[in-house]
């Protein structure tokens, strides 16, 4: 009678014992008992209405076999987005954890940022850094310039000195990329955040930012931890560049170009809730993540469907939020 009533109506389980007036207890007693009467040698296991299915499982474990090198919740992010599979990143470590396909791994302390601390808009706050590069025999320098709000690296040039006149003509380059108005004012003014570094407490340099309208925050002394995010995103360029030796300068710059470009605009950033850079410097975030919804609460409605066999398909609920 239980299992009618679920096929008639569509119904999780416990909701059609509600209906019922039927206990869980008694329920899954009978089931035990039906299967050690016909021979199991296990009760049946109820019906989980949004389990993956196996052809979504089967999707997940390929996906991540040509993409090893990506955490599970950067594939989640990544296959709804190449429509690969629509599942929740639990979902997917679970697939994964079942066909030990992830390791342990231990979470280290990091700083928290204060909400105030942090940009709310883009092209507020810029990070500067200088990262050194050997090249051939030679010592380059890589100066960089990043949007904090969207981790956009707007600027980066590689130069063969970091003196004062080097980096400003660098900055003055970044920031003639800032949006314009027609009678060429600049729309919006970012406060430039950097270390104390010569190059950044020189004269040019100040003449720049004085030309520009610009605030300068320097960070204490011998706590780079307060220029964090341009930090962390030099480190990713440097992993990237990892085993990789230049000849000289011009393929040095043609690497760098092809790196920077998958940074801006393919790698998926955690902090950015799995996306990308450019989506949040001059994309709208809030339609991509609201498409992402949508992909999953219709995706858990089709598995509901299939797992509990309803034949009759129906449309999903708007306002259903919730995912695998």
């Amino acid at each position: 009678m239980v299992q009618q009533a679920k096929w008639r109506s569509g119904w999780p389980v416990r909701r059609s014992l509600r209906a019922l007036g039927v206990s869980r207890t008694s329920y899954y007693r009978w089931l035990r008992e039906r299967a050690k009467a016909g021979g199991a040698s296990a009760p049946i296991r109820p019906v989980q209405a949004y389990e993956a299915l196996e052809e979504e499982k089967q999707a997940v474990r390929a996906f991540a076999l040509r993409h090893t090198e990506l955490r599970h919740r950067e594939l989640a992010w990544r296959m709804i987005d190449e429509d690969v599979a629509y599942l929740s990143p639990s979902t997917v470590y679970r697939i994964l954890r079942e066909g030990n396909l992830v390791c342990p791994w231990r979470r280290r302390s990091k700083r928290r940022r204060e909400e105030l601390e942090k940009a709310q808009r883009p092209d507020e706050r810029w990070g500067t850094d200088i990262m050194y590069l050997r090249i051939g025999t030679g010592q380059y320098y890589l100066v960089t310039f990043l949007d904090e709000y969207s981790r956009y690296l707007v600027h980066w040039e590689l130069l063969t000195s970091m003196d004062g006149v080097s980096v400003s003509l660098a900055a003055a380059a970044a920031l003639e990329k800032l949006p314009q108005t027609l009678e060429g004012r600049i729309v919006d003014r970012p406060e430039i955040r950097s270390d104390n570094g010569s190059c950044y407490i020189s004269r040019e340099f100040k003449g720049v930012l004085r030309e520009y309208g610009l605030t300068h925050q320097r960070i204490k002394p011998h706590c780079p931890e307060e220029n964090g995010l341009v930090e962390r995103s030099n480190r990713t360029l440097r992993e990237a560049l990892e085993e990789t030796e230049f000849a000289d300068r011009q393929e040095a710059q043609k690497t760098l170009e092809k790196i920077v470009r998958w940074y801006n605009d393919e790698r998926l950033h955690s902090a950015l809730g799995f996306l990308r850079p450019n989506d949040y410097y001059r994309g709208r975030p809030s339609d991509l993540h609201e498409a992402r919804r949508k992909k999953l609460t219709e995706a858990r409605h089709r598995r509901r469907e299939k797992n509990l066999g309803i034949e009759q398909t129906t449309l999903p609920l708007e306002g259903d939020q919730s995912a695998p």
